[in-house]
């Protein structure tokens, strides 16, 4: 009777999960379309973009192309969905919030955010074979900033600028293992999303009371099928444990339509198929594990933003290199302490903007930098394998001179990976 109730309430759990993420899945659709972000940066190209990945690569630097393991999800990766453990069921899902200061000259201003960041889950096809679905982000828009200046004739010029939206993704990705060392898949992204950008101009002349305002809007819908694929070589001597990991994305075009009013004239419409691009993006990674406790990563990231149309044209962006470094230990695996089987991860990250930004004073064009570090810890539940991860991120985006806007970003993240065993025969005797 016993083990029948084990039994029963396993399946009640389970069926309980299930509605659960459906439930989770009607939500994030409409959430993550709405990032909750402000950020002068996001102005530009496509918005801020959000790289891959799940806790566990976030708290190590971004590093993931190389990762595996059967405990949690990488989707930086399509060929590491093969890792899962074939009797094994995972969710994640994640949020963050997010404290950002903004500092140019003697100006300071300070922002709260928060957000819902993605949701996924993973399962085994066969014991060489995993799938994947989940929604991610792929960039965000949000700004509402100005400034005020004056002519030689004392005309006042008041700039405003406003921003929001961004570009989301729903994947499905496949993979499976070949001769035993071989990892290779493939994720198929559906990208869909809107950014709206407004910009106001108005006009004061002295002695005169009437004010001249002039205001832009644009629109931008954009949908869109787009592939990763993926390899990782696995190789296990003694207690080492060596990965190597590439993925792939080829150049796509954005489908949608482009829309620009200016008050006072004709909207012009275009189909963004022939204005805009998604750019090929390289990535290879490499991790070192020993004894299973000390896993170590480093990750290396091209996207040839300068081969992609903006608005029609091939020079308007530059091509974004990331690198990313990251650890990971567990001080034992299967210690009966709590404090042992806790994860404890640090990393850091640079890259370079995909926009460029006109310097009046140098009279020539800047990119700007993004520098993190990160931080994290794992904590296993007791009964299960079911893990509460808690990531932190320091970092810094501006340009390299004096009195240029920075911003300084605190980022503060929470993930649940939920493993349950649900693909095993109960024996009943």
């Amino acid at each position: 009777m016993k083990l029948l109730y084990k039994i029963a309430n396993k399946a009640c759990c389970r069926t309980f999960c299930v509605l659960f993420m459906v439930a989770l899945c009607c939500v994030p659709l409409h959430l993550m379309a709405q990032n909750n972000v402000n950020s002068p940066y996001t102005r530009y190209g496509y918005g801020r973009l959000q790289d891959i990945g799940f806790s566990r690569s976030q708290s190590m630097g971004g590093a993931a192309y190389a990762l595996r393991t059967r405990t949690s999800m990488n989707p930086a990766n399509p060929a590491s969905n093969s890792s899962i453990d074939s009797t094994s069921f995972l969710f994640e899902f994640g949020a963050s919030a997010l404290l950002t200061s903004y500092a140019s000259g003697d100006e300071q201003a300070t922002t709260f955010t928060g957000n819902l960041e993605y949701l996924a889950f993973q399962l085994p096809i066969t014991r060489w074979m995993g799938l994947s679905v989940g929604v991610l982000p792929y960039s965000f828009v949000g700004y509402n900033y100005g400034f005020t200046d004056s002519t030689s004739t004392a005309v006042t010029q008041t700039h405003t600028f406003r921003g929001s939206g961004g570009i989301n993704q729903v994947y499905i990705g496949l993979a499976g293992t070949i001769w035993k060392r071989f990892s290779l898949g493939v994720n198929v992204y559906y990208m869909f999303g809107s950014i709206e950008n407004t910009r106001l101009l108005t006009v004061s002349v002295p002695n005169v009371s009437t004010v001249y305002p002039t205001t832009q809007y644009t629109t931008t819908r954009v949908q869109n099928v787009n592939l990763r694929y993926g390899f990782q070589y696995h190789e296990t001597i003694g207690r080492h444990n060596f990965c190597l990991g590439f993925v792939y994305d080829h150049i796509s075009k954005l489908y949608g339509t482009y829309e620009m009013q200016t008050v006072g004239a004709d909207t012009i419409s275009a189909n963004t198929s022939e204005l805009f691009d998604l750019p090929s993006l390289y990535g290879a990674g490499v991790s070192y594990t020993y004894d299973n406790k000390l896993t170590i990563a480093f990750d290396y990231t091209l996207q040839e933003f300068a081969k992609a149309r903006y608005y029609g044209k091939t020079d308007s962006l530059v091509n974004r290199q990331k690198f990313s470094l990251g650890a990971e230990y567990i001080y034992r695996p299967y210690g009966n302490r709590y404090v042992d089987r806790m994860r404890w991860r640090l990393g850091a990250s640079y890259a370079n903007s995909y926009f460029k930004l006109y310097d009046a004073a140098q009279q020539q064009y800047v990119g700007t930098r993004d520098i993190s570090i990160t931080c994290g810890v794992g904590f296993p539940l007791r009964t299960t394998k079911t893990m509460v991860n808690i990531n932190l991120e320091y970092g810094n985006i501006g340009v390299a001179l004096k009195n240029k806007l920075q911003e300084n970003y605190f980022k503060i993240g929470i993930n649940l990976t939920l493993n349950e065993m649900w693909f095993f025969k109960q024996r009943i005797q």
